[in-house]
């Protein structure tokens, strides 16, 4: 699935007639994206990445140009149209109502069940495999209330799976997560995207994150204009310092017969 963005900005407020508005993003935002690629988005607390994505599936009105999904501006789809392509994992929050995780996973599903028929077999065993494919099927029966913020994260990302989505959109899914959840998440994110032929964008404040998926980074700002392109390209230590105010190092280390990029701070050197 193809998406694109032509010249997308949004502003808060109503605009006065005899000023013009105060935009959030320094420039439009223009990218393309192909089935099977990830997109990771960067950028400091407050820069927009939550609400560029909003913008991006329609939470939100661009107020300067549109999300286009296989040459179709998302506006032309049905809301049911809409939400059967794209799976969307805002950051993890308690919920207001105490369902069991199987009963939540299950309702990812709602999109291929009729109105007020009940979840059938066939969609509580996808939701089961859902669980199963993050490693969180010993949870399914506890509610969602009673389980920490980290699995609460997983929860929700089987949520979207189990609706086979098209196009699958994550806020910070590394939120609240210890190393070792990071690692499955980062791993199901990826092979999902590769074997399902899944158009991915995911928020991420961890730079290492965006080398590991490797294929496009879009960076944003406050203070400066936003770029996107290959990650080799636009991940270096200049930008890291224009739009993080950190110095950095990239360092290359061969693992396995593979070569693996990261970026260590400066101050991490110095310390004694």
């Amino acid at each position: 699935m193809k998406l694109e963005v032509r010249d997308g900005n949004f502003y808060y407020g109503k605009k006065k007639k005899k000023t013009k508005p105060s935009f959030l993003y320094q420039n439009p935002i223009n990218l393309e994206l192909c089935e099977g690629e990830i997109l990771s988005v960067l950028g400091p607390n407050g820069a927009g990445k939550t609400t560029f994505l909003k913008c991006l599936i329609g939470l939100k009105d661009w107020k300067q140009g549109e999300t286009r999904i296989e040459g179709q501006s998302i506006n032309d789809y049905s809301a049911r149209e809409l939400w059967k392509l794209v799976g969307y994992v805002p950051q993890a929050s308690k919920m207001a109502f105490s369902y069991s995780v199987l009963e939540m996973v299950t309702m990812g599903r709602a999109m291929y069940i009729r109105s007020y028929s009940q979840p059938s077999t066939k969609d509580e065993a996808a939701a089961m495999e859902a669980l199963k494919s993050i490693g969180i099927a010993h949870l399914a029966h506890q509610s969602c209330n009673s389980i920490s913020g980290g699995e609460l994260q997983l929860a929700l990302i089987a949520r979207t799976l189990v609706a086979d989505p098209k196009l699958l959109i994550l806020d910070e899914p590394e939120s609240h997560l210890d190393i070792q959840k990071q690692k499955v998440i980062l791993q199901t994110i990826k092979r999902l995207v590769k074997e399902q032929n899944i158009t991915c964008i995911i928020n991420t404040h961890y730079p290492n994150h965006a080398f590991y998926f490797g294929d496009q980074v879009m960076m944003v700002s406050k203070k400066q204009p936003v770029i996107v392109g290959k990650t080799e390209e636009i991940m270096t230590e200049e930008n890291m310092e224009k739009y993080f105010n950190i110095h950095v190092k990239k360092v290359e280390t061969e693992m396995e017969d593979r070569t693996f990029t990261s970026m260590i701070p400066h101050y991490l050197s110095e310390a004694k």
